[in-house]
């Protein structure tokens, strides 16, 4: 019973110190897929919001204020709800609703205002003055301007601002130039939505008034005559405050007989005015720049129902908003950062350079490290031993020491500005591995290699064929440990590389971190993508890194 209780206790141990050690893997998972707001909140909630699909638009905002915590809150809602009507709000949203959130959100302004000795507890009796003393602050403090700017902290509209097509040369034409905003587009599903022109607080613009309990999908369309051939557009950029619905929109360009798609959709995610920009692929684009755009690809013919008199120097524009359900906004959620972190940086470029650089170095280091270690353990010549307690001593020196030497010799090869550096010095093998394959070594029996020999094999054979089989656990430790090392090598590219097309993934995701201006979702994004293959080869080898360090200890 004893024992049975110490195995529990063991194994709750063990369970308790890999959630404790996995903690920051999780952390970094769930930062990953949180939209930029979520990471500046008062509240330091590990969770990701959920993504609420609204079915109406535009709608008040019931979650941006909900953490809003504070003495005399109740008592002085009805003041703040007095303060703020005065604005002029649209009758398309519950006023009721609306002036309680703008309350709640100029309850936390007025506690930024005001120090700590305006929110101190009144003696008993008190409570009103005390209540009504904030109150005629209140009045006074709370400016006609930071009502609007609270009222826009949680008033949710899909405002569409200008369209512009813009052409090889620089030129560009706005969609509908001279009309009223909302008139600029035409609205083909007018069962479903609405387009009408924007309030105060809205720079020009109109904005999409819908329900999507009449359909699934909102169509807005134009067909522009442009100023220069239609196959010399670049891009087409628009001017969006998306009302963070999650919804998608989708960009279709009819031009000749053809029509294009976006190759994904833009999901309506955050409330900020953003440019959304299409481009079609060009051979002009870096692949090391940050592409803030979607590609416009799938070409297809156009479809029957659409007119096909369209000139050389016309376009057609469809603008299409698809409604998601609850499952399609958390996918979209999930993949956001993700999406913005693979157009922002190069990735596959990055990630076939460490690929590359981790098989060349996996193979040399194997093969030149066990080929040394079968020396010391296995023939006989004449310093084996000094030049063994030589190699051992190298151990010793720390890499900072020999840092700038290799550097000067790489230099004067010209290797400067290569990836050789970072994978030719594997060919001379790793002190540390060289040892532990000869421990290994030294204990397989002397009748096999002598009985290969009288089979007329030669030590390179013997080496091969006989060696290599038998140490393959160790092998597979080296070849983890050399994954591991290349891989997360920083200093390395650091040192030896000046051109962003040769980096590593390692040293990519830092200039990515760095053009990003550290935002910590993408940065936690693009960790974890590069994290991912480590995990995954150690979770399929690690019966092999755990014999290969424990066999050596057994033979010998």
């Amino acid at each position: 019973m004893a024992r049975f209780g110490t195995k529990t206790l063991l194994y709750l141990l063990l369970v308790t110190g890999s959630l404790l050690f996995s903690l920051p893997f999780f952390s970094m998972v769930l930062t990953s897929v949180k939209v930029d707001r979520e990471l500046y909140r008062q509240d330091l909630n590990p969770l990701p919001m959920r993504p609420v699909p609204r079915t109406v638009s535009p709608y008040v905002d019931t979650t941006y204020y909900q953490d809003i915590r504070g003495p005399y809150l109740n008592q002085l809602q009805p003041t703040l709800e007095d303060i703020a009507g005065k604005l002029d709000l649209p009758s398309f949203v519950d006023r009721r609703t609306a002036l309680a959130q703008v309350a709640r959100g100029l309850y936390g302004r007025l506690t930024q205002r005001l120090g700590p000795p305006w929110w101190q507890a009144a003696p008993p009796g008190r409570e009103a003055a005390a209540v009504q003393r904030l109150a005629q602050e209140a009045r006074k403090t709370l400016e006609p301007e930071i009502v609007e700017e609270t009222w826009g902290n949680v008033y949710r509209r899909l405002a569409l601002g200008e369209l512009r097509v813009r052409c090889l040369d620089g030129r560009q034409v706005v969609v509908g130039a001279g009309q009223p905003m909302d008139q600029r587009l035409t609205n083909l599903t007018p069962q479903v939505a609405q387009v009408v022109p924007s309030g105060r607080g809205d720079r020009q613009s109109a904005i999409v008034r819908y329900d999507f309990a009449r359909g699934d999908t909102i169509v807005l369309e134009r067909t522009v005559t442009l100023d220069f051939p239609a196959d010399q557009i670049q891009r087409i950029d628009l001017s969006v405050r998306p009302d963070d619905t999650w919804h998608n929109l989708i960009l279709k360009v009819d031009r000749g007989n053809q029509q294009f798609m976006a190759v994904r959709p833009v999901p309506l995610a955050n409330f900020e005015w953003q440019t959304i920009t299409w481009k079609w692929p060009s051979a002009e684009d870096q692949p090391t720049a940050i592409r803030s755009w979607t590609l416009l690809g799938n070409p297809r013919n156009l479809p029957r129902n659409l007119p096909r008199n369209l000139s050389p120097q016309q376009v057609r524009l469809r603008l299409e908003i698809h409604r998601v359900s609850q499952a399609g906004a958390w996918l979209s959620k999930l993949r956001f950062n993700y999406d913005r972190t693979l157009d922002f940086i190069p990735f596959w470029r990055y990630f076939s350079t460490s690929l590359f650089l981790v098989i060349a170095n996996i193979v040399l280091t194997v093969v030149f490290s066990s080929l040394v270690a079968y020396a010391f353990a296995r023939l006989e010549w004449p310093g084996r031993e000094f030049c063994f307690v030589v190699m051992l001593g190298t151990m010793m020196i720390p890499g900072q020491v020999t840092m700038i030497p290799h550097f000067l010799i790489w230099r004067a090869v010209g290797a400067y500005d290569t990836l050789f550096p970072l994978w030719v010095g594997a060919a001379f093998g790793n002190a540390f591995f060289i040892f532990l394959l000869r421990q290994f070594l030294r204990g397989i029996p002397r009748d096999l290699e002598d009985a290969a020999r009288i089979d007329g094999c030669g030590f390179l054979r013997i080496w091969w064929h006989i060696m290599l089989p038998l140490i393959k656990p160790s092998l597979a430790a080296i070849a983890i440990f050399t994954f591991l090392g290349s891989w997360n090598d920083f200093m390395g590219p650091l040192i030896y590389l000046a051109d962003q097309r040769l980096y590593p993934l390692a040293f990519g995701l830092y200039a990515f971190a760095v053009q990003v201006g550290n935002n910590p979702a993408l940065t936690m994004a693009a960790s974890l993508l590069m994290t991912l293959p480590v995990i995954v080869i150690f979770f399929f080898a690690q019966k092999y890194f755990i014999q290969g360090l424990t066999l050596p200890a057994r033979k010998g």
